[in-house]
């Protein structure tokens, strides 16, 4: 099983698009999967979870089932002011940290801007490590996110390659 998660909570945002697509090149390659949105969590996560105590029992069942179980995490980010949303770190700071401990992660970044995330996803490479997972070498920055979309659907064949690529090297890691 491999977790995809939607780095952000803004209803229909763009990442989710890039979520499917990915999850669909998984699926194709006969993957099991299952997607993880910021949108899903409980409300009051920040406050109430694992690390400092009085964990839902929602969030108690998203951290086991979408963190600890599976092997392999995707994390799909858009970029918020030169790295990535706060949600997502909130999230992160509410899972406890032993359960990131090996985890295999792909990062894959999305903007409107020209450095699809870079940034982002070198803040959340550091957090990983600290974590002591394993982070896969090949980052995809997705830049331009709205020349690359049609309906809500991902089109541009360059951006659909190189995520393959990623995927690949993501299944022998």
């Amino acid at each position: 099983m491999i977790t995809i998660i939607c780095g952000t909570n803004r209803p229909q945002n763009n990442t989710s698009i890039i979520v499917k697509a990915y999850a669909d090149m998984l699926k194709s390659k006969g993957n099991a999967i299952q997607i993880l949105s910021m949108e899903d969590l409980p409300t009051d996560f920040i406050f109430k979870n694992e690390v400092l105590g009085g964990a839902s029992d929602k969030m108690k069942n998203i951290a086991e089932q979408y963190i600890e179980k599976p092997e392999k995490l995707v994390i799909i980010s858009p970029e918020y002011n030169g790295g990535f949303p706060g949600v997502l770190k909130s999230f992160i700071d509410s899972v406890v940290p032993q359960l990131f401990e090996n985890k295999k992660i792909a990062l894959v970044g999305v903007a409107s801007g020209r450095a699809g995330n870079l940034r982002g996803m070198d803040q959340l490479t550091n957090i990983f490590h600290y974590l002591k997972a394993h982070v896969l070498p090949l980052k995809v920055p997705v830049s331009s996110i709205n020349k690359l979309i049609e309906e809500r659907e991902l089109t541009d064949e360059s951006t659909k390659e190189v995520l393959t690529k990623q995927i690949d090297q993501f299944l022998t890691f």
